[in-house]
């Protein structure tokens, strides 16, 4: 082996190169090609296995996606339903909330829309058989008056009955009944109920047909804790066969409230058909007899093709529809102890995908994969939650006997591809072996050129440039040589120059650095000088404590801060013959225009008040217009929140878009008044006047105003933690009884100790009112 190498070193580069790579290429390729063949059978093995898991992965995904699909449909449709009734509904609430003032107008039941057309038949009241709404008044209630009365006000329902019914496909009678004493009918369309109901015209509506509903909306409407966990009166009975003969229906019910007696009130329906959602759900196929059924929260089937009917032994009732044809019954009830174990699964299971085993004693697997999903909880009579479920059954056998069939493809090919892959080794390595001689001498010989040249370069003769042909990297290289050949030659003939020029060209950067450092200096003073024009503008336009106390009536204490940025924090109190005007408001962005609006803002509301202006409507309209042209003016991309407020005889009437008021009263009681509906920010639009409106406030002794911007309530810890409305009301609950200066003084500790060490980026301004 010494020898060996020894024999190689004194040989040239060329031979070097060629015996390299014969080795490389032959070792490589002979030891990868007894690797590969002896591994190739374990990694086909691993392969199917992966595809085997994978493949039972991606079918359980399938399965568990379906089943959520279907399940998001189906509620699509049924979530539909429930909105379009609590339309009819909250439009039937109103009607129960305003009835005296309906029954009271008959005028406006002379309208066509709104007239009750009825006709006595077999003793009862009924709608012609041409009328588009439903009437039905059972025989004993043919003479009330009460039941005539209601009959005729809850005609103002036709308005919109129609429309809630056109706007679900799935509709199949829409309507609404009245209380236990009136329980007659009004629906859309026209069904001809006195022909479903037969003989039995003088069932009760309520006790007859839907015994114990009204005591589960009672409980509802009576409980607050039922209706925090269930926000929607809605209730959902059935589903159940429409006496009508429209097939499988489910029935919503909207309950109504009488709130001046506390009783029921009557209710709006709506019976849903169910066969387009349950076709949506029969149309599921997966394989050869893949099908999909649904059952509600009991656990009962409420739709199931005939392929399950057979499958799970079930005793189920067959229903048809038309060309729908499936069934209906219960799990539990199979006698297969499977199918009972999978009954309790889905109604303690929300969503799961699990296997049975459905053989029968002593014969072979009949293994089916099982996936299901839950809708959002439905609510029956009695607000109990009620989780329908879409369930999906597809044989395993059908599933994987795809992967049986790969199998022995995988083997074929196997045998296949070693036997070609052997000849494919052998070639390559004998057409490896001619390129590798060729390249070898083709190669070097460039390579011979520059290790001539770099030793006449070790010799200092630079003038010395190689001509390659080669135009792969050696050729790059022989580029590469020429060129540092030249730029030695180049840095030894002229490096003096090139020290010159590089000193010229640091002192020329150093000028321009200091004369940056300059400009930046001149930007600071100037920013710094703004900033404190800013700050005297915002506090010179203050009222002076001297003002403040000259008013009798009010007990009246400010505060504010501007803070490091200035912002555009503003309030005024002035005192104008009998009347007193509050204002408060901020600026948005910082610096001098804030300041600038601001004082825009004083001047304006000044001059209004003067003037002897006391609608403040008008006052805010104006003040808005002031200042949109003033902004437009300046072109400045700014607006400002303001509320102005006008005192007179212990009432405030208060205008304009700011933070909420707050009030409180002599006996400690807080009280909130938002200000979003009483305006908008002053000078984002050049007219507001449809967006202003007022708010009238009483004050009696005691009672304190207090208004604030949002510096106070947007003031942060050093946990990022804002002081809010909360910290605000909780200190003014506190200290209300003190002066209007005592409770300015602890409102602000309570800031600033909240704050302690934290940054202040916002102006904090406090003006305090109190009753005296």
């Amino acid at each position: 082996m010494a020898s060996l190498v020894q024999r190689l070193s004194g040989a040239r580069f060329q031979q070097k190169l060629l015996i390299f790579v014969l080795l490389a290429v032959f070792l490589t390729t002979i030891v990868q090609f007894v690797f590969l063949m002896g591994n190739f059978q374990r990694i086909t093995d691993f392969a199917l296995q992966q595809n085997t898991a994978g493949a039972e992965q991606s079918a359980e995904e399938f399965l568990r996606n379906y089943a959520d699909e279907k399940a998001a449909s189906t509620w699509l449709q049924l979530e539909a339903a429930q909105a379009n009734l609590a339309v009819l509904g909250q439009t039937a609430q109103q009607m129960v909330d305003h009835y005296p003032a309906l029954r009271d107008n008959p005028e406006l039941f002379n309208l066509a829309l709104f007239t009750t057309q009825v006709q006595a038949e077999r003793g009862a009241l009924t709608g012609g058989a041409a009328e588009r709404f439903e009437i039905f008044v059972p025989p004993s209630l043919v003479d009330d008056a009460y039941v005539r009365e209601l009959l005729q006000v809850s005609a103002l329902l036709n308005l919109s009955m129609e429309a809630i019914y056109q706007a679900n496909s799935n509709n199949n009678f829409v309507y609404f009944v009245g209380d236990e004493a009136a329980p007659f009918t009004r629906g859309f369309p026209n069904v001809r109920l006195i022909d479903a109901v037969g003989e039995q015209l003088d069932l009760d509506f309520w006790q007859d047909y839907f015994p114990g509903a009204v005591q589960g909306w009672a409980q509802w409407y009576n409980d607050p804790a039922l209706q925090a966990a269930v926000p929607s009166p809605i209730t959902i009975l059935g589903p159940y066969a429409d006496a009508a003969g429209h097939g499988q229906v489910m029935t919503l019910f909207y309950p109504l409230w009488n709130k001046e007696t506390n009783r029921f009130a009557g209710a709006v329906g709506a019976d849903i058909r169910l066969d387009a959602i349950i076709a949506n759900i029969l149309s599921f196929q997966v394989a050869r007899t893949g099908f999909a059924f649904l059952v509600n929260g009991q656990g009962e089937v409420v739709a199931m093709p005939q392929l399950g009917f057979e499958l799970f032994e079930l005793d189920l009732q067959e229903i048809g529809e038309g060309s729908l044809i499936y069934y209906r019954g219960e799990l539990a009830k199979s006698a297969n102890p499977a199918v009972h174990a999978l009954a309790q699964q889905l109604t303690q299971s929300n969503d799961g995908l699990l296997t049975i085993d459905l053989a029968r004693e002593g014969g072979p697997p009949s293994r089916e994969l099982i996936a299901f999903a839950s809708l959002p909880a439905l609510a029956d009579g009695n607000y109990n939650p009620d989780h329908w479920r879409i369930v999906l059954a597809v044989p395993e056998a059908e599933v994987f006997e795809v992967l049986t069939q790969t199998d022995a493809a995988v083997n074929a090919e196997r045998v296949r591809i070693s036997i070609l892959s052997f000849g494919i080794v052998f070639a390559s390595l004998l057409v490896v072996t001619m390129v590798s001689i060729r390249f070898s001498r083709v190669a070097t010989s460039d390579l011979r050129v520059l290790a001539t040249a770099a030793e006449r370069i070790s010799a200092k003769q630079y003038d010395t440039e190689v001509k390659l042909d080669s135009k792969d990297e050696i050729g790059q290289l022989g580029q590469v040589f020429n060129a540092m050949t030249r730029e030695i030659r180049d840095y030894t003939n002229n490096l003096e120059q090139m020290v010159v020029a590089r000193t010229a060209e640091l002192r020329q950067a150093n000028q321009e650095i200091t004369r940056l450092n300059e400009q930046l200096r001149d930007e600071n003073l100037r920013l710094g000088a703004e900033l404190d024009v800013a700050r005297r503008l915002q506090m010179m336009v203050l009222p002076p404590t001297q003002e403040i106390q000259a008013i009798q009536e009010l007990d009246i204490a400010c505060y504010m801060r501007p803070a490091d940025e200035v912002g555009g924090d503003y309030y005024d109190v002035l005192q104008i013959d009998d009347s007193i005007f509050l204002g408060i408001g901020d600026v948005t962005g910082h610096g001098l225009p804030a300041g600038i609006i601001m004082l825009m803002a004083q001047t304006a509301y000044l001059t209004l008040s003067q003037s002897g202006e006391r609608d403040m409507e008008r006052i805010a309209q104006v003040l808005n217009r002031v200042l949109y042209h003033n902004i437009v003016r300046i072109q400045e991309d700014k607006n400002m929140t303001l509320a102005v407020i006008h005192y007179r005889e212990r009432e405030l009437t208060l205008v304009g878009q700011h933070e909420s008021v707050i009030v409180c009263r002599a006996n400690g009681t807080i009280e909130i008044v938002d200000t979003l509906d009483l305006g908008l920010p002053m000078g984002l639009e050049e007219d507001i006047t449809e967006f202003v409106s007022t708010k009238r406030l009483q004050l009696a002794s005691g009672d304190v105003l207090l208004l604030y911007t949002d510096g106070i309530t947007e003031a942060e810890n050093q946990a990022r933690q804002q002081f809010g409305v909360e910290g605000i009301t909780n200190g003014l609950r506190n200290y209300y009884r003190l002066s209007a200066t005592e409770i300015v003084n602890h409102l602000t500790t309570d800031v600033y100790a909240f704050i302690n060490n934290g940054t202040i980026y916002d102006d904090l301004s406090l003006l305090v009112v109190k009753q005296r």
